[in-house]
């Protein structure tokens, strides 16, 4: 509706630039467990992108070209310059150029002497349509000549002629004296015309044949002879409210073929127009008997009409995903301040009205009914129209009448083709309706069905490829759900067991060519071409659970392969020099020096051994915590990198309301917990057994740095209390938890009960040296030779006479062995006598 300005700059091949814009906003997976009553409640429908798309079915090859200016970046053709250049020389090409820029066309055609005659035409038409005025006139013959040429010649511009005959025409329906259904019949014909010659093959690099279908429905957007545009429909001036029905559906039939060939432009077009209609209902009356309208008119209705929100709400409350938000209001998830907005109602009566016959897409109609609480309509029109769609709203009817059987059997033929469909669901739906489906087994305790449904949906939403869904990215992302079941739902040895038959580990890559310590763009490039796979990450998930079950030996081959570089982290180095660097670390050679520190912890035969490897494994959990045993939702946030504590997973309920440890504490157990986190309805008991089984111990943020501590205790208990090894340990340990009010102290008044002076205890836990375990393990023997000195010296006549005494006794002992052996010596040598005696 308001492209003229784009698609005029693309057909003159002057410069023009196009800006793409993107909200912002969380990048959170969208959560069917949240609220799994509402889930199962919410109104099914398709984005209105989706929708506008398969308003009208295209029977050529035709494609906008809304994203490619007519000038591209600096070293690179646009699309109409690369076409160009195909049949033209450079010199050519540098004389084409020189003509734009004249201001008259007879000069530019008098330049353009050694372009191709449909080129050299087109560019004089051009330079003279700039130009205006009388100008104009000239222009239409040019673009005329351009098409009589043969085709040979003539097809270089001659959807652009085409193109800009119809631009001619369509301008000239509002000028003083002019003829506008004159002029609207040969824009028209122009229009088409250009279609045809880009269908027969005729190059159209700007796709202004696409565009055409939008420029053509303009002129039927008029009011006598004046143009009504976006602001008018925008802000529902008279213009609007003039342009007769008949007129109307013809530009929405335009719309829709626009829409159906990837544009944007005529998707936004029918969004203004829909918008409009369904402000007022006589608008939407002078609309509904056409077939194409109807449903253009439902699919807005459902998609981007919201509901009221709140006890004084007079307006739809505002879309909002911000947080785990589902956009606009549905009154059907049950909310409790939500209520049906009074346009879809009246759509629906409209609707009705009209007989049921006469409905066009009943599905569609169908999931609207539902949402206005004409549920008896719904079921009549879900059951007129097999399709996922219509399975999809039989399923919601049917919970809500509470048959579970008859809703699970129609999610089953809603999802059955997954993840193919009819076209009556776009493929992020069809996703949803599969993760709706999991909800729906969950509740039955079907808990490794219910999680191989919604890793699946999370898998294909991953993998489809962009053009797959016009919808929101994130409506394919189930992965807050999915990682929860694999974590906190499914036992280690279930999940385990599910990876083992069902994910295995991808191929290793060829490392790029040079690894570099800074990432640069060659490395990135690599990486966009060996990007990280969901089964890996599930992989490493089941590594990490594992870990925390103390089966090191059993996470290793989970953890990614220490040759695989696309899983080496990137280090910030935010407190040295800022810059990033690639860590030198890796998954299963860290996760391997943790479990042999564990083992040496355990079973090592010297204390000082055993001190050693309990710091070290203190060490390693500490810093490689969040990745070899973190959580990957809460508490620890690994898939968020630990930076934010909310948006994936289960929203936890605080111990203390506000965290005011003054008033009494809601939850105390993992039970009390389990409760407060997994509430209403459709949720076991067996899961909030399983939920508080699973829970972190301890139940902290960051609950590996606990563990580390916990370590730094054991490491001390090994380690002879006045040593500088355990002021040193304890040191660390405060380091590592400085930050927790209650366990830091603890670790302090340690070293303050037990340990020595040491240099660095004026900054505890801050400025905190390496232990000497080698000092340590003399600590004992240097420590008794010390009090054996220092007796000695403080009682010396004492140590004088024991030390007389001692010799004494020592020289006597000498006597009695020397007299020993001699008498030994005797009594070999009258050994033999003896027995030559007894002899004889």
């Amino acid at each position: 509706m308001n492209s003229k300005p784009l698609r005029l700059a693309a057909a003159l091949a002057l410069p023009f630039g196009a800006a793409v814009v993107i909200a912002c906003g969380p990048d959170f997976p969208l959560q069917v467990l949240n609220d799994r009553a509402g889930t199962l409640k919410a109104t099914p429908a398709n984005s209105f992108a989706y929708e506008a798309a398969h308003l009208a079915r295209s029977s050529d090859k035709l494609q906008a070209n809304e994203n490619d200016g007519a000038y591209a970046a600096p070293g690179k053709l646009s699309a109409a310059d690369a076409a160009d250049a195909a049949f033209m020389t450079p010199a050519q090409r540098a004389q084409l150029k020189a003509v734009r820029a004249l201001k008259d066309g007879d000069a530019a055609y008098a330049q353009g002497a050694d372009l191709p005659p449909a080129v050299r035409l087109y560019a004089a038409g051009a330079v003279d349509y700039l130009a205006a005025g009388a100008a104009r006139a000239r222009a239409q013959k040019r673009f005329q000549a351009v098409l009589d040429l043969p085709r040979d010649d003539g097809d270089k511009r001659a959807v652009w002629a085409a193109y800009m005959l119809g631009q001619s025409h369509a301008g000239a329906m509002s000028g003083a004296g002019n003829k506008p259904a004159e002029e609207r019949a040969k824009a028209t014909q122009a229009y088409t015309l250009a279609r045809a010659r880009a269908a027969a093959g005729a190059p159209d690099p700007n796709g202004l044949a696409v565009a055409s279908y939008g420029e053509q429905a303009r002129v039927f957007l008029v009011k006598g002879a004046t143009p009504c545009g976006y602001l008018d429909f925008v802000n529902a001036t008279p213009c609007a409210d003039d342009v007769p029905a008949a007129d109307l559906k013809q530009a929405i039939h335009l719309y829709a073929e626009q829409a159906a060939r990837n544009s944007d432009s005529g998707v936004q077009s029918l969004r203004s127009i829909a918008a409009w209609a369904l402000s007022d209902p006589e608008r939407a009356q002078k609309l509904i008997d056409d077939p194409l309208s109807q449903r253009l008119l439902v699919s807005y209705a459902l998609a981007r009409v919201g509901d009221m929100n709140g006890d004084d709400a007079s307006q739809p409350a505002e879309y909002d995903i911000w947080g785990g938000g589902y956009g606009y209001v549905d009154a059907a998830r049950g909310a409790k301040d939500a209520r049906v907005n009074p346009v879809l109602p009246s759509l629906v009566a409209a609707l009705e009205k009209q007989g049921i016959a006469l409905i066009a897409d009943a599905d569609r109609v169908a999931a609207l009914a539902y949402r206005s609480g004409y549920y008896d309509l719904a079921q009549t029109l879900a059951d007129r129209q097999r399709s996922a769609l219509g399975s999809w709203v039989r399923a919601k009817l049917a919970l809500r009448k509470g048959d579970v059987a008859t809703a699970a059997q129609a999610y089953a033929e809603a999802s059955k083709a997954f993840p193919q469909n009819d076209a009556s669901v776009e493929p992020a739906s069809l996703g949803l309706i599969k993760a709706e489906q999991s909800v729906l087994t969950l509740s039955r305790g079907q808990y490794v069905e219910a999680f191989d449904q919604l890793y699946n949906v999370t898998r294909a939403g991953q993998t489809r490829e962009k053009e797959g869904s016009l919808s929101h990215p994130l409506y394919g992302d189930y992965s807050g759900d999915t990682w929860y079941l694999a974590e906190r739902v499914l036992t280690v040895d279930e999940l385990k067991t599910y990876v083992d038959a069902h994910v295995p580990a991808t191929p290793v890559p060829a490392p790029p060519q040079k690894l570099p310590a800074t990432p640069d763009k060659p490395y990135y490039e690599w990486l966009s071409a060996h990007p990280a796979q969901l089964s890996d990450y599930l992989r490493r998930l089941l590594a990490r659970r594992l870990v925390r079950e103390g089966r090191v030996a059993d996470a290793l081959p989970y953890f990614p392969d220490d040759q695989d570089l696309r899983y080496v982290d990137v280090d910030e180095n935010y407190y040295t020099d800022g810059k990033r660097t690639l860590a030198t670390w890796r998954y299963r050679a860290t996760a391997k020096e943790y479990g042999d520190a564990l083992n040496d912890a355990k079973h090592a035969w010297r204390a000082v051994t055993r001190a050693e490897a309990w710091y070290k494994a203190a060490t390693l959990a500490r810093r490689r915590g969040m990745e070899i045993m973190g959580y990957e939702e809460a508490p620890d946030y690994a898939g968020l990198g630990g930076m934010l504590a909310f948006g994936i997973g289960r929203t936890e309920v605080r111990e203390y309301p506000h965290g005011d440890t003054s008033k009494a504490p809601l939850v105390k157990t993992p039970e009390q917990r389990a409760a407060a986190d997994l509430p209403g309805p459709f949720v076991t008991a067996d899961e909030r057994k399983r939920y508080a089984a699973s829970e972190s111990k301890p139940n902290v943020r960051y609950h590996y740095r606990n563990i580390a501590a916990d370590y730094i205790m054991k490491a001390a208990d090994e380690l002879p209390p006045r040593s500088q090894a355990f002021a040193a340990v304890l040191c660390q340990g405060a380091g590592f938890v400085y930050y927790d009010a209650a366990l830091a102290p603890t670790l302090y008044r340690r070293y303050v009960k037990q340990g020595a002076a040491v240099p660095f205890s004026a900054d505890f836990g801050q400025n905190c040296v390496e232990p000497d375990f080698k000092a340590a393990g003399r600590f004992p023997y240097v420590q008794a030779w010390k009090k054996t000195r220092h007796w000695v010296a403080t009682h010396r006549a004492l140590g004088v006479a024991l030390l007389v005494a001692l010799l004494a006794g020592a020289a006597a002992l000498g006597v009695i062995a020397a007299r020993a052996i001699k008498r030994h010596r005797s009594e070999q040598k009258s050994g033999p006598k003896n027995a030559e005696a007894a002899q004889d």
